[in-house]
């Protein structure tokens, strides 16, 4: 079988590679077609050290089943399913009283262990969620990241009524947008400085689209929420997106960090405009039990998956793919590949 292999920093191979073995808690999947995700390109660029080469990388995976391990059950040979691709040891004192996210033993697909950039992959039965056989190529890479939004959407508990302003118009900007506006009548605006991607945003029907590189942003907000919004979600990574936003919230207000800041990066707060303004600061990583609300919101059809995924590259164009998705941001929002291309 084929498979694209992370050997270093900008360094892809592709190799032919012995079909896996199927443990007996494991499921052998066909690998239909598997995300790039931001934290690929991450590990392609050398950031990110737990994936440590030679490995094939990659967790946005949708796939078939092609064969059963002895203790595997709720799927069958010929079944459509997505991934979950957190493994957790169920053992730690974390595991124990269900705080899954936290463990301590964790390992993740397409970093610790054979991803989905490749032909067929063996994983773990209990991190399998059937889905529908008319489910697209395109709505079956996105439920991955979608389960990290509806997670992050879950701790937020957000009410109806209220504003929003989205930071960011890449994929899980686009993805927080629709699962917004799909679950409470509320003000959204939404920052963007890719004048192609904006218009997308403006397809999916926020209230107001703010490029802070052309307009003021603190003026935009105020004109439409004169005391601020009551939610801001960071889809950046950027602390300069987040310095320039976080005035803007309102008394009482919730700021959520969800995109990825480098590891270095610091914000600078005054701890005592965060007692005056009474604000709370939530952060969100992985879904602890959201994928099966993500697999029936796309089964619903909420979610525009060909509005955000842009480009499906066969395995020998993974390189290819990982530049496109760094240079060319104006036209490659979500990538996918498939790997029978």
């Amino acid at each position: 079988m084929k498979s694209a292999v992370f050997m270093g920093k900008h360094r892809m191979e592709i190799q032919e590679r012995p079909m896996p073995e199927v443990k007996s808690n494991e499921v052998l999947l066909k690998v239909i077609g598997c995300g790039v995700c931001g934290t690929d390109a991450h590990i392609y660029e050398g950031e990110i050290k737990d994936a440590v080469p030679p490995v094939v990388i990659g967790h946005e995976i949708f796939g078939e089943v092609q064969d059963l391990g002895q203790e595997a059950t709720g799927v069958e040979v010929g079944d459509r399913v997505v991934l979950d691709p957190f493994v957790f040891c169920n053992h730690c004192d974390f595991c124990k009283v269900g705080e899954f996210r936290f463990c301590l033993n964790e390992r993740f697909i397409g970093y610790h262990r054979t991803g989905g950039f490749t032909q067929y992959t063996t994983v773990p039965f209990t991190n399998l969620y059937r889905v529908p056989k008319t489910m697209t190529l395109k709505q079956g890479i996105l439920c991955e990241p979608l389960s990290t939004v509806i997670a992050a959407y879950s701790r937020l508990q957000p009410e109806a009524g209220k504003s929003f302003l989205i930071l960011g118009e890449g994929a899980l900007g686009l993805i927080w947008n629709q699962v917004i506006r799909n679950s409470l009548a509320v003000t959204v605006i939404q920052t963007g400085i890719i004048p192609e991607r904006l218009t997308k945003v403006e397809k999916l029907g926020a209230d107001r689209i703010v490029n802070p590189l052309e307009e003021n942003l603190e003026k935009a907000v105020y004109d439409l929420c004169p005391h601020g919004v009551d939610y801001i979600v960071d889809c950046t990574g950027s602390t300069k997106a987040i310095t320039a936003a976080l005035p803007l919230i309102k008394r009482g207000g919730t700021f959520l960090s969800f995109g990825v800041c480098p590891e270095h990066e610091r914000l600078s707060l005054s701890l005592y405009w965060l007692y005056r303004k009474q604000i709370k600061i939530m952060s969100s990583r992985r879904p602890p039990k959201e994928f099966q609300r993500s697999v029936d919101f796309m089964v619903k059809g909420f979610i525009d998956a060909d509005l955000i995924v842009t480009g499906v590259f066969p395995l020998n164009e993974i390189e290819q793919a990982f530049e496109r998705f760094s240079t060319d941001r104006a036209t490659q929002i979500k990538m996918a590949i498939d790997p029978w291309l």
